[in-house]
Parts: C-alpha cells; sequence; structure tokens
C-alpha cells in the first residue's frame, strides 16, 4: 500500500539549518557542465537584449519596436509572459496537492482571445497609440487615463513581485542561497537586457525563454517516467484523483455553495474569459506586445495562437506535479520540506519541485531545469518593467512633464523608469516572500483592479457614453468594493467565491460610468 502524503502549498520561510544543508548541497553537486549551462543561457539572454539595442535609438522603437515585429515572436512572447513563474513552480504545486482543474479556465481564456482580437485590437491600431491607455485619453480624456495607468501600475507591481517571488524562492530552495541574493541576481539581469533593448530585446528573450522552459517540463516528465514508469505515474495519478479536470456540482451544499466554489466548472470558465479578457486587453504587461505586430491581422494570429499553446502548456506543468507526487509515494523522502501542523506531517507542495530539482537531479539535468526556473522568473520580470516604463512614459510623464522642462531624451527616462520599477518589484517581492499559495495569489491580486479597468475599456469601446469625470470615480469605487470584498473572504465573513471579484468590478464601473454623459470626445467627433 502506497503511503498517503497529506500536501499543503503554504509558507516562503527558510531556516538557517535548512540553508545551510542546502548550501552544502550545492557545494557538492552543482557541477561544471550545470554552472556552464547557466552561464551560456544568461550569455544569450544578455546578447540578444544588447544585440536588439542597436535596432533603435528613440523611445517609440523602445516601447512598439517600431511595429516591424514577426507574429511568430510576438506569439512566444506572449506565451513566455503568461507562463510565467506563477505556471512554472506554482502549478506543479496545484498538480502535486490537488489535481488538474486549473484547466477549465483555459476554456474561457481561447473564447476570450478570440473577443480581444476583433473587440480591442482593431481598435487599438485604428487609435495608433503607444499604449492602450493613450487609446483611453483619445476616447475619453486624462483623467481616464491617469486612473487607468495608476490602477496598471499599483496592480502590475504586486502581480509580478509575486511571480518574481516565486521564482527567487525555487532558485533559492535549488541552490540553498538566501532568498535576497536570488532577488538581486534576477532583478540586476533583467534591467541590464530590458533598458537597453527595450521591447525588442524582450520579445526575443521570451521567445528563448519560452522554449528553455517548455523543454525543461517535457525533460522532467521524461525523467521521472524514466525512472518509476509512464504506467505508475498513470495509476497512482487516477487512484488519488490526481487527473480530475472538471467539476460540476459544488463541494459544499446549499445555494452558496454554488458561488463560493472557485473550482465549479462554469465559474472556472467565466473567470477564465472575463480575467484573460481584463489582462490581455486592459494589461499594458501583456497588451505592449501585441502592438508591435505590423499590422492588427498579424497581432490578432498571434493572441488567438496563443489560446492553442496556453492550455497544452498549462497542462504540462499540472503533469510534472502530478509525476512528482507519484515519484515520492514511491520513493518516499521524510526530508520534503514540509509542516506540522496540529501533529500532521503536511508537504509544502509549492516547494517540492525546487526540492527536487536540487535532491534528485544528475547533473546537466538540474542545470537546464535551473535555466528554466531562470527563463520562468525572466520572461515575467522583463515584460512587467517595459511595460511600466512605458505607461509612466506616455500616459504620466509626458502628459505632465513640458517638453521644455525635458532634460534628458525619452529613451533614456524610459530606461530610467525600468530601473526605477525593477527595484520597487524586488523590494515588494521581499516584502511578499512569506506569502501563502503560490498559484492563486496573483489571481487573487489583479482580481480587485482587474474589473475597474475592463469595465472603463468595454465602457469606451461598446458605448458611446461615458465622461472623463464620471469614469474616473467608477474606477475607484469599482476597485475599492473589491478590496472590501476580498477582505471579508480572506477572513471567512462572507461566502463568496474571490473568482466574482472580477465580475462585480467590471459590473459596477461599466453602470457607473455609463451614466455619465456622452464623452466630450465623442460630442466633439
Amino acid at each position: 500500500m502506497l503511503r498517503k502524503i497529506h500536501v499543503e502549498q503554504k509558507g516562503l520561510g527558510l531556516t538557517s539549518a535548512y540553508l545551510h544543508h542546502n548550501l552544502l548541497l550545492v557545494l557538492d553537486n552543482l557541477t561544471l557542465i550545470d554552472g556552464l549551462i547557466v552561464l551560456l543561457y544568461f550569455a544569450a539572454v544578455l546578447g540578444i537584449g544588447f544585440y536588439q539595442s542597436r535596432k533603435g535609438d528613440d523611445s517609440e522603437d523602445f516601447i512598439t519596436g517600431s511595429r516591424q515585429m514577426p507574429w511568430l515572436a510576438v506569439l512566444g512572447s506572449l506565451v513566455a509572459t503568461e507562463v510565467s513563474a506563477a505556471t512554472f513552480l506554482g502549478t506543479p504545486g496545484a498538480g502535486f496537492s490537488e489535481n488538474m482543474s486549473y484547466l477549465q479556465m483555459g476554456v474561457g481564456s481561447f473564447f476570450a482571445r478570440i473577443f480581444i482580437a476583433f473587440l480591442f485590437l482593431g481598435a487599438f491600431y485604428a487609435a495608433e497609440s503607444l499604449t492602450i491607455y493613450d487609446f483611453l485619453a483619445k476616447r475619453f480624456g486624462n483623467k481616464t487615463r491617469y486612473a487607468a495607468s495608476a490602477f496598471f501600475i499599483i496592480t502590475r507591481l504586486l502581480a509580478s513581485a509575486v511571480r518574481l517571488m516565486i521564482a527567487s524562492t525555487g532558485l533559492s530552495l535549488i541552490l540553498g542561497l538566501p532568498f535576497i541574493w536570488c532577488l538581486a541576481a534576477f532583478t540586476i539581469i533583467a534591467i541590464a537586457y530590458t533598458g537597453s533593448g527595450g521591447i525588442r530585446g524582450i520579445i526575443w528573450t521570451d521567445v528563448l525563454q519560452a522554449f528553455v522552459f517548455i523543454s525543461s517540463g517535457l525533460v522532467l516528465i521524461g525523467f521521472i517516467a524514466h525512472s518509476i514508469g509512464w504506467q505508475t505515474i498513470l495509476d497512482i495519478g487516477s487512484e488519488n484523483h490526481r487527473f480530475d479536470i472538471f467539476r460540476f456540482t459544488p463541494q459544499g451544499e446549499g445555494f452558496a455553495a454554488w458561488l463560493n466554489d472557485s473550482k465549479l466548472f462554469y465559474i472556472a470558465v467565466l473567470f477564465g474569459f472575463i480575467s484573460t479578457t481584463a489582462a490581455f486587453g486592459t494589461d499594458q504587461d501583456l497588451t505592449q506586445r501585441m502592438l508591435t505586430c505590423k499590422n492588427v491581422k498579424s497581432a490578432r494570429r498571434s493572441v488567438i495562437l496563443s489560446g492553442m499553446v496556453s492550455i497544452p502548456v498549462a497542462a504540462l506543468f499540472l503533469f510534472v506535479g502530478i509525476a512528482l507526487f507519484a515519484y515520492y509515494q514511491v520513493h518516499a523522502d521524510p526530508s520534503l520540506p514540509h509542516a506540522v501542523i496540529d501533529g500532521v506531517r503536511t508537504i509544502k507542495a509549492d516547494k517540492v519541485f525546487p526540492w527536487f530539482i536540487a535532491n534528485e537531479l544528475p547533473a546537466g539535468l538540474r542545470g537546464l531545469l535551473l535555466v528554466g526556473v531562470l527563463a520562468a522568473a525572466m520572461s515575467s520580470l522583463d515584460s512587467a518593467m517595459g511595460a511600466l516604463s512605458s505607461s509612466a512614459l506616455v500616459d504620466l510623464y509626458r502628459p505632465l512633464v513640458s517638453k521644455d522642462s525635458q532634460k534628458l531624451p525619452d529613451i533614456w527616462i524610459s530606461r530610467g523608469f525600468v530601473v526605477f520599477f525593477g527595484l520597487i518589484l524586488s523590494t515588494v517581492a521581499w516584502a511578499l516572500k512569506d506569502a501563502d499559495g503560490f498559484l492563486w495569489l496573483s489571481f487573487q491580486i489583479v482580481s480587485v483592479t482587474y474589473g475597474a479597468l475592463l469595465g472603463v475599456f468595454l465602457l469606451g469601446l461598446l458605448t458611446k457614453r461615458g465622461s472623463d469625470a464620471c469614469n474616473w470615480l467608477a474606477m475607484v469605487s469599482g476597485a475599492l468594493i473589491c478590496a472590501i470584498l476580498l477582505t471579508l473572504i480572506k477572513l471567512g465573513i462572507l461566502p463568496l467565491g474571490w473568482t466574482w471579484l472580477i465580475v462585480i468590478g467590471t459590473t459596477w464601473t461599466f453602470l457607473v460610468g455609463y451614466c455619465g454623459k456622452q464623452s466630450d470626445q465623442q460630442d466633439a467627433a
């Protein structure tokens, strides 16, 4: 009879004894070939960034790549940014401890990309805006632009800091190094190639990174299957319901159970649709690369195909978690990262993947998987810094600072913003290092503000209504309502699934904004 493992996804704290143990492990087992693989990866990333810096010398090229990027490269960049460290390290934790129900959101996410392709992208390309918040300024006015840009900056700083924290934690576990060292290394390298190459450097390094971490996942599954056998993985996974995807009835009883179970099929699909619409249509981090294509047709091709790729990629890393679960059922290891809660030994599922890389893989494979962790972190960190920089320049700096008082060229101001936001991201990541539940944490953060952003964009795209002042009030009040509701949900006071927050925020912002008079820009038109 196989031993049952109690699993919990909690905590990031590292004891000094644990760090000392892993440091000795690194000194003993991190071989020359592992180090060479890592150095080769860093050289490739930095080389791409510095090479792309020679192709443009102004802020428009830094932000849009002069709209000359191939759609296949944009597709790879979208996949890399969307996957990020949350998928590479967080999703295996969900597969290890839960099942594959996370894939339900992919159904709604795919249809959302079609919606984005034909409603949002056409309007953005027609407006010829450098950022999507510049589109709001042309549609409504600067107050709406300022509010949306501020919401994006706050949300992206928090959500991307979570991804950076996840990756730094994984690297810390693999190498046995202090968290702060890993955090600093990620930040410095990403600042270097993002600040030099701009969006061109981001997109082409993302293509490399997507290839690296997808290959890493496939190699790891192959290694485990060779170790314990494919049939063993399938049998143990099936026996423990790890391959379950769909849930059509709630686990609880009563009407409230139909509202507060975030893994219920219709809720997951609805959340996948709305959250992806918000991410791809209102978040400069993802939208900026779609605006680098030669035309809207190429951009549409990239975003729709990304939906076809993202589902199997998510399934790949969920399967990694299931394979790890099966491996440790066969090869029980009492030294796995764990905690004792109420006398029960519980595995910290989010830490199993990096632990496996550090303790089980042979030389060469360890280096490849270590590079996968690095790639997952870089792909989310570089794009966040690039998007934050472009929004700060176009939507805040330019409207508020006159040309006469500007002493530096825009491209150097953009690079300054890259450094500035890189430092803030690392600071927030440090503050979040003890957060719980890797995979869902970033979703909960963006659910507070994504609804407000989506509501105002839908107002601008679907109606001729809305006023600058009313939109600002609608967005702030919508986000405030969602923040209060999330607090009540987390405290156990409100029996409501947090996935409803983005629906509530979108509906509130759209309706309040619709009550405003027809916009001045529309009147002028």
